[in-house]
């Protein structure tokens, strides 16, 4: 097989859409600067609604095991770790920053409606309409086209708001008062106050701030652009990381939960739910990335590196084309304590490395727990190698990232590779035979 692209070319597809807005903005084409807006909104959709249905699943995976008493018990765990630096801003009378950053977790989800900050002496409130993480899904009605994963519990809500109403309490007996509340409306509409405590009686936001704390950069960008006004580039500068609010709340999410399942069941029970709960809504994408041309799967993984957060470059081999990930969007940065809020660090509760070997960790010792997600990513697709239908679009080497400042690879596979030829230590990385060795075994038996 020859290369289909040239260094540079390989660089230019990695630039992320910011980067060619900008070009645009440089060169007077605003309609091309509009196309990427739109891009740029639309980058994070299809991570995020991996994430969102993972979570949900992981909530109702709970219930279905272990009742919705302990279930409910374990949320809170999780809530309490993950909204541990959100009480620590509370206790020390930061009440401005700590709404601040939970407005932005939730204007940066794909979906969501957010209206302007409503502000009193005792309150601020958010309306959303919808919630663009658990209100979405209730739109879709999952809940009762699913209810073991997405269903509503025995008080009429939800299993992904479960976890939101988890974190609540979990920060208001932190705090010992009740600082964020939030009340289920219709058609995934949700209401949250944050009631003042140190601040009672004063401001904590503009006029001007509370309309504009709910805006994306790319909304305030088309707004301006809309009015005739071209001074944008400091909006899109570094947009792809702006979802980072949103995306690391859920990330630290998911990992709390890896260290529940690990606490239950050890490795094996973990590999049971990402088989059941991630492993499905990740499959839901193969027809889509098989039917892909190589070029349009080249692009598309390279804007899914850009918005998942990582830092990489691409190279192309014979086969297949690499990213060197460095670190990883998701599993890296949490190897090496770079989560937003600094939220998370291994060793912390729930956050463990996993001591021995196992086919869900790839077969390390000392791995992160983080990191078995990957591990069930590429069990899903290795399995069926052979098969043109399961796509080898997102296959982790596991062994790449052996200590926190290694880069990670992950590799893409072009439509004309040979499958059989696809390197043996991926399949057994995640306890699998490759396919020349499982060839032999039949041909001799």
């Amino acid at each position: 097989m020859s290369r289909l692209y040239t260094d540079e070319q390989l660089a230019e597809i990695a630039k992320p859409f910011e980067d060619h807005a900008i070009d645009a903005l440089r060169r007077g084409d605003l309609a091309r600067v509009r196309e990427l807006l739109e891009e740029m909104k639309n980058g994070p959709v299809g991570l995020d609604g991996l994430s969102g249905h993972t979570l949900s699943r992981k909530a109702g995976k709970l219930r279905q095991d272990f009742g919705e008493e302990e279930a409910l018990r374990q949320l809170q765990r999780v809530g309490a770790q993950l909204m541990r630096t959100w009480a620590q801003q509370y206790i020390q009378g930061d009440e401005r920053g700590a709404i601040a950053d939970l407005v932005a977790v939730f204007r940066e989800q794909p979906g969501g409606v957010l209206a302007p900050l409503v502000e009193d002496d005792e309150k601020v409130v958010l309306d959303l309409a919808p919630c663009g993480s658990g209100g979405k899904l209730d739109r879709a009605r999952l809940q009762e086209k699913h209810p073991d994963w997405y269903g509503n519990w025995s008080d009429g809500v939800s299993s992904y708001c479960q976890i939101c109403k988890a974190s609540q309490k979990a920060l208001n007996e932190s705090v010992g008062a009740d600082v964020w509340t939030s009340e289920k409306g219709e058609a995934g509409a949700c209401r949250l106050t944050f009631a003042k405590q140190a601040s009672r009686g004063r401001d904590l936001f503009s006029d001007e701030e509370r309309r504009t704390i709910v805006k994306t950069r790319i909304d305030r960008a088309r707004e301006k652009l809309d009015k005739g006004e071209t001074d944008i580039a400091a909006l899109l500068e570094g947009q792809r990381k702006d979802w980072k609010p949103s995306h690391d709340f859920g990330l630290v999410m998911l990992e709390y939960f890896y260290g529940v399942a690990l606490e239950k069941g050890g490795a094996a029970y973990l590999q049971e739910v990402l088989e059941q709960t991630y492993a499905p809504a990740f499959n839901a994408g193969f027809p889509r990335y098989a039917a892909m041309s190589d070029d349009a799967l080249l692009r598309e993984i390279a804007r899914t590196w850009n918005y998942h957060c990582a830092d990489f470059a691409i190279h192309e081999e014979d086969d297949r084309f690499v990213f060197r990930l460095d670190p990883c969007g998701s599993g890296g940065r949490m190897f090496r304590g770079r989560m937003w809020r600094d939220m998370f660090h291994y060793g912390e509760p729930l956050g463990p490395i996993m001591r021995d070997a196992h086919d869900i960790n790839f077969n390390r010792v000392g791995a992160p727990a983080y990191c078995t997600h990957c591990a069930a990513s590429n069990k899903a697709q290795l399995k069926d190698a052979l098969s043109p239908s399961t796509p080898l679009f997102f296959v982790i080497d596991g062994h790449r990232q052996s200590r926190p400042g290694a880069a990670c690879a992950t590799f893409a596979y072009k439509k004309s590779a040979r499958r059989e030829d696809v390197d043996p230590v991926l399949f057994r990385q995640v306890g699998l035979t490759p396919p020349r060795e499982r060839e032999l075994k039949e041909r001799k038996a």
